[in-house]
């Protein structure tokens, strides 16, 4: 039960991870006040805070008034086929700009802990060996980029208050009805064809959203995770084979596997416009995600294997189809 922070204003609540992060939060006994950009049809408008652009939003002092901490969930994430004429300047509107409007807010409105869910790309796209905190950031995409200069927005406007920050990168998070690159790869297991990714060893380090919701609650909670930063991530990396075989499992198809040279498929994805998409589930990409253990006692309710089948199971649905 939550005892010592225990009324929590979630921006992205209607999000992937937002809607399980709220739902976590209320099961363990806070009060959620949900924000949300815009409401998607068919939602009850009284169960939500309409924000539209965090950035241009009047009402952030007034609708974080009363809370003892945030979850900064919103911003702009990956954008496949960008229509923007500038990304930068809108990465920066939306992330940079929009944390920093709502980390002003949050120290106006006397808000004691304020969780910003950033992103491994800090850190770069891929690592050969595991990485740690300690490891310097080096982002290499405007997405990463902009997430870096929101986290040091946020503790230069942070340092002068007694508000407390932490900081969470999780690596690639999964779970049902996922969007993004594993809902794609979900949706092509699904339909049973031989696939030629046998090939493809290099580990990946993995969050699902049920375990990235239960870390969420550990920094609201712990002292220690006063001014912090956590990566996020379950613990067991996998390679695209093994991932394909738990997501196969759960949507009850064979995994079909052979080998075919990886760079030749490389250059077909490249060509193909899914170059990026690509790299993020075959580039070696691992993280040390001890701290978080060490620091918070936090250990990642739901195992791999479990997480990734119920990931499979809700693409067999006929509503994922």
């Amino acid at each position: 039960m939550a005892d010592v922070l225990s009324k929590v204003f979630v921006t992205g609540a209607n999000g992937f991870i937002g809607r399980n992060v709220c739902e976590r939060l209320e099961r363990v006994g806070f009060a959620v006040t949900r924000a949300c950009r815009s409401l998607a049809p068919g939602e009850d408008p009284h169960r939500w805070i309409v924000t539209g652009d965090l950035e241009r939003c009047e009402r952030l002092p007034e609708s974080i008034s009363g809370h003892d901490a945030i979850v900064h969930l919103a911003g702009r994430a990956h954008v496949l086929r960008e229509a923007e004429n500038d990304p930068r300047a809108a990465y920066q509107r939306a992330n940079v700009e929009a944390t920093a409007r709502l980390a002003a807010a949050a120290v106006a409105a006397g808000v004691r802990r304020f969780i910003f869910v950033s992103s491994i790309g800090v850190h770069g796209n891929r690592a050969e060996r595991p990485l740690t905190e300690n490891d310097p950031p080096a982002p290499c995409e405007p997405y990463a980029q902009s997430k870096l200069r929101a986290e040091r927005t946020l503790a230069e406007i942070a340092r002068a208050s007694a508000m407390q920050t932490v900081v969470l990168r999780p690596t690639l998070v999964y779970g049902p009805q996922c969007p993004g690159n594993m809902a794609r790869l979900a949706r092509l297991v699904a339909r049973g064809l031989p696939l030629p990714f046998a090939g493809f060893t290099a580990r990946r380090s993995l969050i699902g959203v049920e375990n990235l919701a239960s870390l969420i609650e550990a920094a609201l909670l712990h002292p220690a995770a006063a001014g912090e930063t956590f990566f996020a991530a379950d613990g067991e990396d996998l390679s695209l084979p093994e991932l394909i075989a738990h997501l196969a499992a759960g949507l009850g198809v064979r995994a079909r596997l052979f080998k075919a040279p990886t760079g030749l498929i490389a250059l077909a994805a490249r060509m193909a416009g899914q170059g990026a998409a690509f790299d993020k589930l075959t580039a070696p990409l691992r993280v040390d995600a001890g701290k978080a253990r060490r620091l918070l006692g936090w250990s990642p309710p739901v195992p791999v294997a479990e997480g990734l089948r119920a990931t499979g199971r809700s693409f067999a649905s006929p509503e994922a189809a």
